[in-house]
């Protein structure tokens, strides 16, 4: 059994883990499990490669999470969508990558704090981030002239696209595929999950070894890693499945709930 002594706060990322993508939704017993825990007095934190208008109202207003560290570790906000840390793409880089998506012919989303914008096909755009019911979608628009960049820079971008355009974006930057094999998140050097979480920890004075953390992708490596208990979902990849201290079942199986319930760090009523 792992030590849940010093466990304050509950980080949880979201696709694979409390989205579960056979279902198309937050299940209930993940909901009612974060809202026991929350109101036990523990920290509710999610980490997600989404921006908050990508987020469903199952995880917004149902479990209401304290903190939210989102766009892979670049942008943090508070509950009260109050900015705690960013850190946007360059211009350089930016213009590289659209550049790029539109000679392989793939779709982009820059995301920002408040908004999405999509270069090049809104329907594959709206797919990469299952952009739909229960999201923010008045917030997800289509820049025909592809200059919202060059006003503003993003946090994040995802692209959407084939293999030979993903191989060419990884030359340059990392990238983490998602489930579906066509999309994937451009990641950046020192900027992650656990970079985030640190600076958050920090300002709320607390340590890695105070969260216990969920993940079930490449992209929460470090968090796993690094948590005082980092728990891989049934459903997580082995890379992942290696770095944990516990593995729980899949997130279809109520892979939360029942992680939680047997490290003891809430009870069932």
């Amino acid at each position: 059994m792992e030590n849940t002594e010093c466990i304050k706060a509950v980080v949880f990322d979201i696709d694979g883990t409390l989205y579960d993508y056979r279902t198309g939704q937050v299940l209930p017993s993940s909901i009612d499990v974060a809202k026991k825990m929350k109101a036990d007095g523990y920290l509710i934190i999610v980490a997600t490669g989404r921006t908050k208008v990508m987020l469903c109202r199952e995880i917004t207003e149902c479990i209401a999470p304290d903190y939210y560290i989102l766009s892979n570790g670049a942008l943090i906000v508070d509950k009260n969508n109050l900015r705690i840390f960013a850190k946007t793409f360059s211009r350089k880089d930016t213009q590289l990558l659209v550049d790029l998506t539109g000679q392989y012919n793939g779709a982009m989303v820059l995301k920002y704090d408040d908004k999405n914008c999509i270069y090049y096909d809104y329907d594959a755009g709206c797919r990469l981030w299952n952009v739909g019911p229960g999201m923010d979608v008045q917030n997800t628009y289509l820049d025909y002239d592809r200059k919202t960049h060059k006003k503003r820079l993003p946090v994040g971008i995802s692209i959407y696209g084939n293999t030979q355009l993903n191989s060419c974006i990884r030359t340059y930057f990392p990238t983490d595929l998602f489930h579906d094999g066509h999309g994937f998140d451009v990641m950046r050097c020192g900027v992650h999950k656990m970079a985030a979480l640190n600076l958050l920890l920090k300002k709320l004075r607390l340590h890695a070894r105070n969260i216990i953390a969920f993940g079930d992708s490449e992209n929460d490596l470090e968090m796993i890693s690094h948590a005082g208990i980092g728990v891989a979902m049934g459903n997580a990849s082995e890379t992942l499945k290696k770095a944990a201290n516990y593995i729980a079942p899949c997130s279809w199986e109520d892979g939360i709930a029942r992680t939680l319930y047997t490290l003891k760090l809430t009870k069932l009523k």
